[in-house]
């Protein structure tokens, strides 16, 4: 390999071996005739041809795992930085080795050198591939332990919610026969509690008809007596009255006849003087005559008046 100047197996290739057509190619926009890539792998994708690039866009798009959708080609995913990379690395190997080739034919012993070389590579490839399978059996092993996993993880879901939905239907049978239960039981104490309430009621009310049955008899009883006691009270009126009006008379005649004495003695001795307390036969002024009505007023309801004064006209 010293035999070969200038030769590497890396991505980050010089320009020194940069074709005028490649260059005029990576000098093209980001464009595939199936879409745009991202701005973000315009590094990658300018190393790259159009057909390249299209067949990128259609191993993306079409794979058999997980293909990505148009929209996330457009986009940042990692796959497709890890496809790119890869395909810039492969179309520059493949013209390292047109290189090496074109060199071969022009240096001594160049024929047995590329004859090694290409034995390195195919011992590259067949270890590539080697890696790749492994590669793709670890992801099948992964894919296949987390598909088991999530299979374990479903069975214990399932069996949590099928769990908790048994205990949720114990937990409502339980609360709905506690409910029909407890309303059984206050219907029950309603139902005796209003019995017992209407046998107190019934009680009260029998009890109240006959205490109004027995004040019933007492009003009645009471009733006659104030009727009684008001016919007596009248007759005792009417006897009063009768009594009262004779003693007026017996009063007025005395009044008579104290005033007829009362004029005797004056007619038989002048000089004695009137009394006071006896009304006189005529008024001697304007004022006597009301003093004296006025004292006969007063004595309608002034016994002691009635008494102590004499008067010539009934009161």
């Amino acid at each position: 390999m010293s035999g070969l100047p200038g030769i590497f197996f890396s991505g980050n290739f010089p320009k020194l071996y940069h074709l005028p057509l490649i260059e005029h190619m990576s000098s093209q926009p980001c464009f595939s005739a199936f879409g745009n890539f991202n701005e973000h792998y315009k590094s990658l994708l300018d190393q790259l041809p159009p057909s390249m690039k299209k067949d990128v866009w259609l191993r993306l798009t079409t794979r058999k795992n997980k293909p990505l959708s148009e929209e996330q080609v457009r986009g940042i995913h990692p796959d497709i930085e890890e496809l790119l990379t890869k395909e810039v690395n492969r179309y520059y190997n493949k013209k390292n080795r047109q290189k090496i080739k074109i060199e071969a034919n022009v240096i001594p012993e160049g024929s047995s050198t590329l004859s090694r070389l290409d034995g390195f590579e195919k011992q590259l490839e067949d270890r590539e591939a080697l890696l790749r399978q492994k590669e793709n059996n670890i992801k099948k092993t992964i894919e296949a332990q987390i598909a088991e996993e999530r299979k374990h993880l479903k069975d214990e879901y399932d069996a949590l919610k099928s769990r908790l939905e048994i205990e949720y239907n114990n937990c409502m049978v339980d609360m709905k026969q506690k409910t029909y239960s407890f309303k059984h039981q206050l219907e029950s104490q309603h139902n005796s509690r209003s019995a017992e309430l209407e046998k107190q009621y019934k009680s009260h009310i029998s009890a109240l008809d006959k205490a109004n049955a027995v004040k019933d008899k007492e009003i009645g009883k009471l009733s006659s007596t104030i009727s009684q006691l008001k016919n007596e009270k009248r007759n005792i009126k009417k006897t009063a009255e009768s009594v009262c009006k004779d003693l007026e008379d017996i009063i007025f005649t005395k009044d008579l006849k104290i005033i007829a004495l009362n004029d005797r003695v004056i007619f038989s001795n002048p000089s004695a003087g009137r009394d006071g307390t006896i009304e006189p036969n005529t008024f001697i002024s304007f004022h006597d005559a009301e003093y004296w009505a006025r004292k006969r007023e007063d004595a309608k309801n002034d016994l002691n008046i009635r008494k102590k004064y004499t008067f010539r006209k009934p009161v």
